[in-house]
């Protein structure tokens, strides 16, 4: 199999781990102050979801960090409308800007920014870029 291939099934277990821990969370800390909560939130879905996709990344390293989170946004939203559609019997209260929509910019850039850090990509444009300079250099001085 290509390297470069992304396994949905792979990606939507590496999302559903720390989607299902922080909705666990976000029940068990709904009591506290709402400041309180919302960066406890936050802070939970940053570490969970850059731990997860850290070692998502470690066996994947030649695969398209942009494809991977794409494809662990649109696992998240079907996560998402199955438990609000068929699990959820609460008012909807939290699907606001702060409890939904910068969580999920903020669990996209996790996701984007460990892929950039763990995949090859980063270091094969580097690479390349300090091949084409010592080029440049060697020719401008023989």
């Amino acid at each position: 199999m290509n390297p470069k291939t992304i396994r949905i099934a792979t990606v939507a277990i590496t999302t559903f781990i720390p989607w299902l821990i922080t909705l666990a969370a976000v029940g068990a800390t709904m009591t506290l102050a709402r400041p309180l909560f919302i960066l406890i939130h936050y802070l939970l879905i940053v570490l969970l979801f850059g731990v997860a996709f850290s070692f998502y990344y470690k066996d994947h390293k030649e695969v398209d960090p942009f494809a991977v989170t794409i494809t662990a946004i649109l696992c998240l939203f079907v996560y998402e409308i199955v438990y609000v559609g068929f699990f959820h019997e609460a008012p909807h209260w939290f699907l606001t800007y702060l409890d939904w929509l910068v969580p999920v910019f903020l669990i996209a850039s996790t996701i984007y920014w460990t892929g950039t850090f763990f995949t090859k990509t980063q270091s094969r444009h580097t690479d390349s870029a300090l091949v084409g300079f010592r080029r440049s250099i060697q020719g401008a001085h023989p």
